[in-house]
């Protein structure tokens, strides 16, 4: 039987005959009656016949018990004698007709609730086919990108490869000339340039795909390998992926294995996650301490690795405790640790700073990075990098200081590279990691969290982006919960808010194309339509662990 003889055949038979026979089918019950209360009556409902009608040919044994009723025949009602006459007349009863009334208001406020339940899941499939359309844009977008950035590289590549040499007609009496010194494959040096430009406009997705796409190639250089895994793994570090380290501990193999010693010592502590280190930890160190010592490169691979005492904690207490395994071979590799000690608000003079800072404190550094203050820090930058080289038991005193003040900061002042971000700070605060919990309030009143502005500003500082523009709407303040932290982020010039009445969308789109920077919000930004072309979004999650930067 086809479905609409189903149908008709259904619409004949008792729904009470219908319901228990679909009882041993449990899960055709459900089926049919999405949407709807299970039941008798709900099988008159004509949606509810036309599904079953459309499952039955599907489901053979319920078909055969459902063909074998038969329609009740049509019972001929006699008339019933009249009542005798009484005395008075019975008044009507009205306890029916109130029945039916009360009836009839609870189906149409049913009916009601169905409606907008459906004008609710139309208007999100609606919203839902948008953020589609705008997903596929995007794709587009990196897609175009991309495509351009390849062409660049490619047209580089033609451009440094060596001119074909002549062949020169040489007499049978004369010498065979000697082959030509064909010059040695520079791309170690201008595509892993060419790449941390890119990574520091601040075009990660774009970077990550262009490092996999060299690194599958077999026959890339030695040299330009480890170059380009270097540059993969700190776009992996500065996006806070779990698996960066791993990336580290191969960009300094990589490094190793083209004799580059000063640039596996960059990568070597940021390849060390624990204070403890492992077997093939260990055999990383002694594996750089030796290509060391057979260059002559020891005394500046000290230096190096005591740069990055502050920065890298954890990786330089795996060091030393890995340094003690090796057995004293290196007792003067690191120079010994610094025993000057500043105030906050003890003033240490530059040698190469401007006039503005010729003399600065810890507090005055803190301050300026919380302000955002780009000449400055750029300039302070410059003067710890010479005064490193003069006077370095100053500049670790001068570090301790600031990183006793806020750590955070002293990645800014110490970090090989910084760019800068412009964040959404009303999306950030507002943000909900829990998508059940995000699903359950969503008709509640929307809060913020001033807890994880700073959360998100301290992992963007440690991972070397500066300035930090974290921009909010004024609604911002009515909403967030820790009201007297939030202010203070406003007064010590941490978080801009837009005036009342504004949306922040288009001050963040300005500030973006302004600083070249990339955008932090979960935002699609899809209304703004062509001021929001060329910049690139950064998606993010918050969790227990911290925070983990998600490209667009």
């Amino acid at each position: 039987m086809t479905a609409d003889e189903w149908r008709e055949k259904l619409a004949t038979l008792p729904t009470k005959e219908i319901n228990r026979l679909l009882k041993s089918e449990p899960g055709l019950t459900a089926q049919i009656s999405t949407g709807f209360r299970p039941g008798p009556e709900t099988l008159k409902n004509p949606v509810v016949l036309r599904r079953l009608a459309e499952a039955l040919p599907k489901n053979p044994k319920l078909a055969e018990a459902l063909q074998s009723q038969e329609a009740p025949e049509p019972v001929e009602a006699k008339p019933k004698p009249l009542p005798p006459p009484t005395q008075a007349k019975a008044e009507p009863s009205v306890e029916p007709s109130e029945k039916l009334q009360t009836k009839l208001k609870e189906q149409r406020a049913a009916l009601k609730a169905k409606e907008a339940l459906l004008a609710e899941q139309a208007l999100r499939l609606a919203q839902l086919e948008k953020e589609r359309d705008a997903a596929l844009t995007e794709r587009d977008s990196e897609r175009r990108a991309r495509e351009a950035v390849e062409v660049r590289l490619e047209r580089e590549l033609r451009r440094k490869a060596p001119e074909p040499v002549a062949a020169v007609v040489v007499a049978p009496p004369t010498p065979p000339t000697p082959p030509p010194i064909v010059p040695p494959d520079d791309k170690a040096e201008w595509m892993p340039d060419a790449l941390n430009r890119l990574l520091l406009r601040g075009h990660d997705a774009s970077v990550l795909g262009l490092c996999r796409e060299l690194l599958s190639d077999k026959d890339l250089p030695v040299a330009a390998r480890a170059g380009v895994q270097g540059v993969y793994a700190m776009a992996l570090g500065s996006l806070g992926a779990t698996d960066a380290p791993e990336q580290f501990r191969v960009a300094t193999e990589a490094y190793l294995s083209a004799g580059r010693v000063l640039d596996a010592a960059e990568t070597l502590l940021r390849a060390f996650p624990r204070p403890k280190p492992s077997t093939a930890e260990r055999a990383l160190l002694q594996r750089l301490l030796a290509l060391a010592e057979r260059r002559g490169e020891l005394e500046a691979l000290g230096r190096s690795l005591a740069r990055q005492r502050l920065t890298e904690p954890t990786g330089y207490r795996c060091l030393l405790t890995a340094l003690e395994t090796v057995g004293g071979r290196y007792p003067n590799l690191l120079p010994s640790p610094s025993v000057t000690k500043l105030s906050p608000d003890e003033p240490v003079a530059l040698p190469t700073a401007s006039k503005r800072a010729a003399s600065v404190t810890a507090r005055q550094l803190v301050k300026a990075i919380d302000e955002g203050e780009v000449v400055l820090i750029t300039r302070v930058r410059a003067g710890l990098q010479e005064l490193r080289g003069t006077n370095p038991p100053l500049a670790d005193a001068l570090h301790n200081a600031v990183g006793a003040l806020s750590e955070p900061a002293l990645t800014v002042l110490t970090a090989k590279r910084i760019r800068p971000i412009v964040v959404d700070a009303s999306n950030v605060a507002r943000h909900v990691a829990d998508p059940m919990a995000a699903f359950m309030n969503a008709k509640k009143k929307p809060t913020g969290s001033a807890a994880q502005l700073l959360q998100v500003r301290d992992f963007l500082l440690r991972h070397g982006f500066f300035p930090v523009l974290l921009i909010a709407d004024a609604n911002l303040r009515h909403i967030v919960t820790e009201k007297a932290r939030y202010d203070s982020l406003v007064e010590r010039h941490i978080v801009r808010e837009t005036l009342s009445g504004t949306s922040a969308d288009e001050l963040l789109l300005t500030e973006a194309h302004a600083h070249q920077a990339p955008l932090l919000t979960n935002d699609r930004l899809a209304d703004w339509g062509k001021q929001a072309e060329g910049v690139e979004r950064l998606g993010f999650t918050l969790h227990s662990g911290g925070v983990v930067l998600l490209p667009s």
